[in-house]
């Protein structure tokens, strides 16, 4: 077997005359004058004019280790990488030929860093090489792509870099038969180590190649004397299969739950190869007894607070200012549910506000905000006390439908000093950003009748009255964008549709001066007017926006 060993490859280049024969050298430059002359040329010419050396070859390896032993099976990758001199850069798709047995597969380029150039092949189910796959010294070529070092082409030929056959990397793309290489408990409880009802518990099943699942197979969970299927949910295509189950009120397991060796069921689905070949289910020893850390009691179904944080930040250093937005994140232990608009209050100064409920149901985080008003002071910073949580006519329960535990208790905040107001100091709304949300409806460029959507951020939150607009530079020529959507957001919407005479072959711009009121207002909720300047947000020429 041939490796892919490393050589010693030199460019021979022209160089100047040895400075040890100088003497030599001049007293015969008058027999020699053409000599003379070709030789004062080259020193002449500047280094970055001359022609830089062509890469060669200088390493070639099989990167990837087969999913079973020393074979692969139908649907793993074969990674190979082809090492130059010098670096490269790679335009299209240049080809890698491997000989797998009697049959050539090209493996397809796949990315390039610095000297390395590396190439993909995924088996096939009709591959087949028992002494291990080749690679000739022709093997490498550019299938209308190019492999170059700066603007010098480089050498394709693999030469004694050639691979023959690679006894590790050998190939069996039918009889290749998915077994498990792995079973863990990839969830965690919400709390310590025992999950709750309502809570998901997941399991992953590892393989040794790529499989493909049909159906829903199952993998039973041992959860104290009773058994429990959980689901297959994700994975097909892949060496990893997910399964997750959702705990129950009756369920209870002070040991910790177990995975039998025979818990793995297809459940009148498959799971395959790529080849199609069936896989074996047994777990074997990667069956789990008394996963310690997963135990279980389903009578544990009270979501109870675990965690309170600010979780927004003052626009300018530890103080809000009118018109800006103060969220608050409460997180429970176990996942909730919320209907209606419960509330969290603020206590600021001596006043106490309401932060509504936001979002996050359905998850163990919920977000509550509040916009911050003229009349808002607190010095040191505002506070949420232990009965601030209040459901408002709503609900916040487990998914199995049991009501929350309200109490915030030792996670109550007290004068949190990064989280300061002064209403009095209104903020005023200001630009943060500029996109084109928009995209031609073919290549980079709009036609007629399209519509041109551009998005301007603030850094809070502005009502929009009335119907202000931005203005777009296409060409020669100056569009106006109008105002769509987005008030109460910190983010506004302003929409243009392309006319037959518009033209612009370099991209649009939007100036510094683009926004305008056009008889309406952007304003903060304590009604602030916003700064309309773009500044460096402006856009100049969006090449990939074009207009014709």
């Amino acid at each position: 077997m041939s490796g892919g060993g490393g050589g010693n490859h030199k460019s021979s280049v022209l160089g100047a005359p040895d400075r040890l024969n100088a003497g030599r050298f001049w007293r015969n430059r008058i027999a020699f004058p053409g000599t003379l002359a070709f030789l004062a040329l080259a020193f002449l010419i500047p280094p970055g004019l001359a022609q830089t050396p062509a890469p060669t070859v200088s390493r070639v390896l099989i990167a990837t280790i087969p999913g079973d032993g020393d074979t692969y099976g139908a649907g793993d990758t074969i990674e190979a990488f082809v090492q130059f001199s010098a670096a490269v850069t790679v335009t299209g798709t240049p080809q890698l030929a491997l000989t797998i047995g009697s049959a050539t597969r090209q493996a397809n380029f796949r990315g390039v860093s610095g000297v390395s150039v590396s190439f993909s092949y995924t088996v096939q189910a009709t591959d087949a090489d028992s002494d291990g796959i080749s690679i000739g010294a022709n093997a490498l070529t550019l299938n209308g792509g190019t492999i170059r070092s700066g603007s010098t082409n480089a050498v394709l030929g693999l030469g004694t870099h050639a691979l023959a056959d690679q006894t590790s990397h050998k190939v069996n793309g039918a009889a290749t038969v998915p077994t498990v290489t792995s079973v863990t408990v990839s969830s965690s409880p919400a709390s310590g180590d025992t999950y709750g009802a309502g809570e998901t518990i997941e399991v992953q099943v590892g393989f040794q190649i790529p499989v493909t699942v049909t159906g829903t197979p199952q993998v039973a969970l041992t959860i104290g004397t009773a058994t429990r299927q959980a689901g297959y949910a994700s994975g097909s295509g892949t060496r990893t299969l997910t399964f997750r189950y959702t705990v129950q009120p009756a369920d209870s397991d002070s040991d910790g739950l177990s995975v039998a060796a025979s818990a793995l069921a297809l459940n009148s689905g498959t799971i395959q190869s790529g080849a199609g070949t069936n896989a074996t289910l047994a777990l074997g020893t990667r069956a789990i007894t008394n996963a310690a850390n997963h135990k279980v009691d389903g009578t544990i179904a009270v979501p109870a607070v675990n965690a309170v944080t600010v979780s927004s930040s003052p626009v300018s250093g530890s103080t809000y200012g009118a018109g800006e937005l103060i969220t608050v994140q409460i997180g429970f232990r176990i996942p909730v549910a919320v209907t209606g608009t419960p509330q969290v209050a603020l206590t600021i100064g001596t006043v106490t506000r309401q932060a509504a409920y936001a979002s996050g149901s359905g998850t163990a985080a919920l977000t509550f905000a509040y916009t911050v008003q003229t009349t808002d002071s607190d010095s040191d910073g505002l506070s949420v006390g232990a009965s601030a949580l209040t459901l408002n006519g709503g609900t916040i329960q487990s998914l199995t439908g049991t009501a929350a535990t309200l109490g915030l208790g030792s996670f109550a905040l007290a004068n949190a000093a990064s989280h300061q107001v002064d209403g009095s100091s209104a903020t005023a709304p200001t630009v943060s950003a500029v996109t084109i949300s928009s995209s031609p409806a073919s290549a980079m460029t709009y036609g007629a009748g399209e519509t041109i959507a551009v998005q301007v951020g603030f850094q809070i939150p502005v009502t929009v009255t009335g119907t202000p607009q931005l203005a777009l530079t296409i060409g020669t020529s100056t569009g106006q964008a109008d105002y769509a959507s987005g008030t109460g957001t910190s983010t506004l919407t302003f929409q243009y549709t392309v006319l037959a005479t518009d033209a612009d072959s370099d991209g649009l711009s939007v100036a510094a001066s683009a926004l305008a009121l056009n008889g309406g207002t952007i304003q903060s909720a304590a009604m602030t007017n916003a700064a309309l300047g773009l500044g460096t947000h402006a856009l100049a020429n969006q090449a990939n926006h074009k207009v014709n």
